[in-house]
């Protein structure tokens, strides 16, 4: 990427922060494993008149909820947990909270982790209660409405939820979730300034929170470390995250090489699609079609048709906004900090990724794999004949008992009719038993899709061709 690139990335960050009136932000991009820019905007403290620095903490919110899901994944991977056991046999307590309906299933780990369990959601009370007590947990299992409706029926983001999983690993790992959270990623990736106790973080190099009213900034207070922190209390600099970033993205593409992160690469990977969260009403008000989107396990997968597959997570607490968004085929992440109240940082890590999507050199087309290839040049050479038998030895064992050879026959033959003689242009693997590919013909091109058997042999047990002229 381009130092000229990196420039107006800054300067659109700039732009942002005055904008929506950030008193302080940082930025920081990951390629290729490694921290390739940051960049920094505004004051961490306006009465002292700091400038936020490359190395500035600042508390991350709910992005702390994938840390969390990871750890609750590792477990599952040790054999310590079961995602689709009932919440009260790691948390006895919860045994005793009445069920939305007598009906109602359990709820499960699995839940949590995707916003299902069936409680409202809480962003405001949440933000406000990060220094529970244990005890002041468990009176809340005990005497409190949870629910909002049976576990299982649709996705209601919550707190909460995330809260509860702390309360899991600790019981489960026999420590502190805070504890299990630093042994099991924060030392391991070298992430020497993340943090759960915001408070001790505050006495070092630290990112104030602000909110604004009527013109005035104040400070927020800040919320202090409690039983509750896995559902957002870690605060963390842009050298520490891109380590956790880099290594989020280190699991793409799946391999056959060992095996050299804390967890492992496929339990990464199984962080990003279940269950779809509602469009918010503005998503398509940039004239932009909304993406569609699913709420993982602390990641929400998106989908469009300029940035492709992405993974992101925002946070909102008092005095604070985050963001990060991946893109797990291209090795890129961006994220971002801001030191606002529900900061809109989202705004900001999609922007930058669409700068350096524009900026970035074309990408080599994925290769197909030997089957792939051999199924869509021998379809090429039954069109060049006239006879779809020409193709035979690549067939699947349905492919001319769901459509007889004449019928294919008359089909190439219209087509020809049509598009004239014409050779192979391209093809585009959708994965190494499917893909399309097209044919240069002499009055348009024929475009093609074919999907392999899974079967010893690969055989094309799905062909459709469609004739597009000039």
């Amino acid at each position: 990427m381009s130092g000229t690139t990196f420039t107006e990335i800054d300067a659109a960050c700039a732009a942002f922060a005055k904008q929506e009136q950030i008193p302080g932000l940082v930025a920081g991009i990951v390629q290729d494993g490694r921290l390739v820019h940051v960049t920094t905007v505004g004051l961490a403290d306006i009465e002292a008149s700091r400038p936020v620095g490359p190395a500035t903490a600042f508390r991350i919110a709910s992005m702390t909820k994938n840390m969390t899901a990871l750890a609750i994944l590792s477990l599952r991977d040790q054999g310590r947990l079961v995602l689709d056991a009932p919440l009260a046999e790691y948390v006895p307590q919860f045994a005793a909270v009445p069920p939305a309906t007598r009906d109602s299933r359990p709820v499960s780990l699995r839940d949590l982790l995707s916003h299902v369990a069936g409680f409202v959601t809480d962003d405001p009370w949440g933000d406000r209660v990060l220094g529970m007590t244990p005890v002041e947990l468990d009176t809340l299992m005990a005497r409190s409405r949870l629910f909002a409706r049976p576990p299982g029926l649709a996705f209601e983001y919550s707190n909460l939820g995330y809260a509860l999983l702390g309360r899991v690993l600790t019981n489960v790992s026999g420590e502190p979730y805070q504890a299990f959270i630093r042994r099991t990623f924060l030392e391991p990736l070298g992430m020497v300034r993340t943090t759960f106790d915001a408070i001790d973080a505050s006495n070092g190099d630290f990112a104030w929170g602000y909110r604004l009213d009527e013109g005035q900034w104040s400070r927020e207070r800040i919320e202090p470390d409690g039983e509750v922190g896995a559902m957002g209390g870690l605060a963390t600099t842009v050298p520490d995250y891109a380590r956790y970033v880099a290594f989020l993205l280190s699991a793409w593409p799946a391999r056959d090489d060992p095996e050299a992160g804390p967890v492992r690469r496929s339990t990464v990977r199984e962080m990003g699609l279940w269950h779809a969260p509602p469009l918010p009403p503005d998503s398509a008000a940039d004239g932009r079609p909304p993406a569609p989107s699913a709420y993982g396990y602390g990641l929400v997968h998106s989908t469009d048709g300029l940035l492709g597959s992405r993974l992101h997570h925002a946070g909102g607490l008092p005095g604070y906004g985050s963001h990060v968004l991946m893109l797990p085929q291209r090795g890129w992440g961006v994220f971002a900090f801001g030191n606002r109240t529900y900061a809109p940082m989202s705004r900001l890590t999609l922007r930058v990724a669409e700068m350096l999507h524009a900026a970035a050199p074309r990408q080599e087309p994925a290769k197909p794999s030997p089957a792939l290839a051999r199924a869509v040049q021998a379809v090429v050479a039954a069109y060049g004949v006239g006879r779809i038998e020409e193709a035979e030895p690549v067939f699947a064992v349905n492919l001319l008992l769901d459509m007889p050879a004449r019928f294919r026959n008359a089909e190439l033959a219209a087509l020809k009719q049509r598009l004239g003689d014409g050779h192979l242009e391209g093809i585009e693997p959708i994965h190494a038993l499917a893909g399309r590919f097209t044919m240069a013909c002499l009055r348009g091109r024929l475009r093609g899709t074919v999907t392999l058997s899974p079967d010893a042999e690969s055989g094309i047990q799905k062909l459709s061709l469609a004739a597009e002229e000039i």
